[in-house]
């Protein structure tokens, strides 16, 4: 009966894990994509290129999705054995709830060791893969930044203008720059006329400017000044191009856990606090896969099929709430207000809590309603009087 059971309800879960996974990671790398559209929807590049950006993209976007799948598949598996009135079949044979809990146990193991093994092994590789790929198509795609007549403004902190291109020469006639990279200073470049070129042992693309000038005008329009010229370059890296890093150095997500290590302790240096929160959230988040996973079940047996869509929001609540309680900490981290250790683990201390409780009242069988909705309901009532509904409460 026991290894009978621990199957059955094994499978209940694995399905609509699966298929949370698959369209919350197809979300999220379809939104991906869309970020990169206007870089990469050029002719020179194919759909393979796209698939392949893809691919890359999803060990990161399943550091999100792994732990929302867990939660919202594990609780699914349960509204559907609940409102099939099987649990209290369960009951009724002598079954309590936390005998429930081993095949529970055994998806969290697996989904919490996946997370743990994609955040320390493989997203530090995939990370680095993505970002070479992707300036590898950006310079297969700069033909798409020479528009005429229209004011582009695909590179950050810069807008261009281009009043006639040649493409297939690279070069321009009638050049507009607004350049607004320095702070508090609006550098504006005019020229004739300019020619594009690709250094590519350098990664930059240089703007060869003829006959122009250059003003510039502090926010305060003092000392404002204005240069002509007759052969100005501006150089861009493929790094300001697309927000990517530098080739020679690495950004947190590309480094090993080695790496984050070395950089926190290097001596004679007081430890940098994005690489202290960087740390904490490798450990963390994995851990965070495990923590609302068991939030899911107690959750999942409180609705029956009818109630099935509130299961589904309050799961959807908590997992929104844990990021912006993890975004708040960060930001408070970052702001000397938190520790990182604090600001990273608060979430899952948290959920924790909740989910202690929910199997604590689960297992006791006693009534949500009676502890928590008579101590919320006169709350609700103070908010709707507030909000002028004192009428529509008395009715």
């Amino acid at each position: 009966m026991g290894m009978t059971l621990y199957r059955y309800i094994l499978k209940e879960q694995i399905f609509p894990l699966s298929i949370c996974l698959l369209g919350l990671s197809f979300v999220l790398v379809t939104g991906r994509m869309l970020q990169l559209a206007r870089y990469l929807f050029t002719s020179s590049v194919t759909f393979l290129d796209l698939a392949g950006l893809m691919v890359l993209a999803m060990p990161k976007l399943l550091t999100y999705t792994l732990p929302m799948a867990t939660l919202m598949g594990i609780l699914l598996a349960f509204v559907r054995i609940n409102g099939d009135n099987e649990l209290i079949a369960l009951r009724a044979a002598g079954i309590s709830f936390k005998q429930l809990f081993p095949p529970v146990a055994i998806v969290l193991l697996l989904t919490t060791f996946l997370s743990f093994y994609n955040m320390l092994s493989i997203i530090p590789t995939s990370s680095r893969a993505f970002e070479s790929k992707l300036k590898s198509l950006g310079r297969a795609s700069l033909p798409l930044l020479l528009r005429e007549g229209v004011f582009i403004d695909t590179i950050p902190d810069l807008v261009f203008f281009f009043r006639n291109v040649d493409p297939s020469h690279l070069t321009i006639k009638g050049i507009l720059v607004q350049d607004q990279r320095e702070p508090k200073v609006r550098v504006t470049i005019v020229a004739e006329h300019a020619q594009i070129v690709y250094q590519k042992n350098t990664n930059r693309m240089v703007f060869k400017m003829y006959n122009g000038i250059i003003t510039r005008v502090p926010d305060d329009f003092q000392d404002a000044q204005a240069v002509t010229f007759r052969d100005y370059n501006l150089v861009l890296s493929l790094d300001e191009i697309f927000g990517t890093s530098p080739k020679d150095s690495k950004g947190k997500t590309q480094m090993t856990f080695r790496e984050v290590l070395e950089k926190i302790h290097q001596p004679g240096q007081n430890p940098d606090v994005r690489y202290l929160m960087e740390l904490h959230q490798r450990i963390a988040l994995p851990m965070g896969c495990l923590i609302l996973g068991l939030v899911a079940p107690p959750l999942g047996a409180m609705f029956r099929q009818k109630g099935r869509m509130t299961g589904i929001t309050l799961a959807v609540g908590i997992f929104l709430a844990y990021y912006v309680v993890l975004s708040a900490g960060k930001g408070l981290c970052e702001n000397g207000l938190l520790p990182a250790s604090l600001a990273i683990w608060t979430p899952n201390i948290l959920t924790l809590g909740i989910a202690a409780y929910l199997w604590f009242k689960l297992q006791r069988e006693t009534p949500f309603e009676s502890s928590l909705w008579r101590r919320a309901y006169p709350i609700f009532q103070k908010i709707l009087r507030l909000l002028g509904f004192h009428k529509e409460c008395k009715s």
